[in-house]
């Protein structure tokens, strides 16, 4: 890439724009994602046609030459009609380099542990502190006293310091829908915050309100709490899940949490989901498998989990994983979430489907697609702390309804409808939802929310 000193000379000397800097900021930041998206140099983007006709008349036009970038840009969605300049978010570059400092070998090893006084003497803290008897932990009232400098917080987000707490409230809560989409009616059981993996598109990557990876010690209270609000039918939907905020079972060697969970949900008829994709299984195989506790893997062609799923399973690993726990006798469930939009995703996806039944032999509980969606404040994190993504190149746009970073319905449509008709290929009356679309594409794809 160019580097910026670079790239504001040739917008003021070859593209004439010497005066606003919000315009010349506008003008850098879409340049910078052409040449990003198609390996272009500055002098390999003068040879455009619209650049060249755009520079015979050598006059500053920023609305001309802005439109120009745009269709550029989002050529998909610009042969669709004219894009709105509220559409699309042109954050200033960034002025300085990074570097991410962050590495997990798939054994998780803090470099810092923090401990809630209040949590100290609580079994399950002193079982975590055992496991890393050389650290010695250090102690804070409460976890809102941890201050963080942002930037050096992105270079790891916390990822190598562990906090043990005590947690007394936001104990489940329902799943954190979009505004005017249709919820799917998951539960959140709310057991970790953070997780050991980098995936680039990870949401939770622009929260600001947390310091590291949070784990409660106080399992069985959290449990006893969770037992009332069924009992008193608080929560009205039955399906329940601990792979929101985190992976389900990634930290399982170290927090245990699998055999308090299965060991409730055994006497429940309630449906608990652990989301995942990791291949730390081995708790559950060591107890008497529960028809009501549903393993699902998160699943991306191999190709993107090389680009963009740091230090996470390879996808054999996961469906591996995801056999060996269905031949124990567990359930089993998928979700294609995000699903990314690149040349040739269709024959990669394929692929990926296609595998998961010849693993599964097709007995799948359900399956969930969504594709990527994130706040835009993600955006410039995602571009500083993975400067080589590749699903910044593909045309998001701001959705009105929620404001988040999108691709164009168009687009979203065609994947979710291909990925649809390819599913139901293998299995017809196979149990499908989508996540975060609102209730009219669910009716435009005639797909029906099931009852768990």
């Amino acid at each position: 890439m160019e580097n910026n000193n670079k790239l504001y000379r040739f917008i003021k000397d070859k593209l004439f724009i010497v005066s606003g800097l919000n315009k010349q900021n506008e003008i850098a930041r879409l340049i910078f994602e052409i040449l990003k998206k198609y390996n272009y140099s500055l002098n390999e983007m003068l040879a455009l046609k619209e650049i060249k006709d755009y520079r015979k008349d050598r006059i500053f036009d920023f609305n001309r030459i802005k439109k120009i970038l745009i269709n550029l840009r989002y050529p998909e969605t610009s042969k669709q009609g004219q894009i709105r300049n509220n559409d699309i978010f042109l954050p200033p570059l960034h002025k300085s380099k990074f570097n991410r400092k962050y590495f997990y070998s798939g054994s998780f090893k803090p470099r810092k542990i923090y401990v809630e006084k209040k949590a100290l003497s609580s079994p399950l803290s002193l079982k975590i502190l055992s496991q890393f008897g050389h650290m010695k932990p250090v102690l804070i009232d409460r976890l809102k006293d941890i201050q963080r400098d942002h930037g050096s917080f992105l270079s790891t987000m916390g990822k190598d310091e562990l906090f043990l707490v005590h947690q007394n409230y936001d104990i489940i809560k329902p799943c954190p829908c979009s505004k005017n989409v249709l919820s799917c009616g998951y539960y959140i059981l709310n057991i970790g915050f953070g997780c050991p993996y980098d995936c680039s598109y990870c949401y939770l990557q622009h929260y600001s309100n947390f310091p590291g990876i949070i784990l409660p010690v106080n399992i069985n209270d959290i449990l006893e709490k969770l037992g009332y609000y069924l009992k008193k039918s608080i929560i009205p939907m039955r399906r329940i899940g601990t792979g929101e905020f985190t992976d389900s079972l990634a930290l399982d060697p170290v927090t245990g949490y699998t055999i308090p969970l299965l060991n409730f949900f055994e006497s429940s008829d309630y449906i608990l989901e652990l989301k995942t994709k990791s291949t730390h299984i081995h708790e559950l195989l060591n107890h008497r498998p529960l028809k009501n506790v549903v393993v699902a893997w998160s699943v991306n062609p191999q190709k993107v989990i090389d680009q963009e799923e740091w230090f996470t399973p390879s996808l054999d690993e996961r469906l591996r994983a995801a056999e060996s726990i269905q031949r124990a006798g567990y359930p089993v469930a998928f979700h294609f979430d995000p699903i990314l939009y690149y040349p040739a995703w269709e024959k990669d996806y394929d692929s990926v489907i296609d595998k998961i039944f010849t693993y599964t032999r097709g007995h799948i509980s359900w399956i969930s697609l969504g594709t990527l969606r994130f706040h835009r404040s993600l955006k410039s994190i995602i571009e500083l702390r993975f400067p080589q993504n590749k699903i910044l190149d593909s045309e998001l746009l701001i959705d009105p309804s929620d404001k988040k970073m999108r691709y164009p319905h168009f687009v979203r449509k065609s994947i979710l409808s291909r990925m649809i008709r390819t599913l139901r290929s293998y299995n017809k009356h196979i149990n499908i939802y989508l996540c975060m679309e609102p209730g009219k594409v669910w009716t435009e794809l005639n797909i029906r929310l099931n009852k768990f």
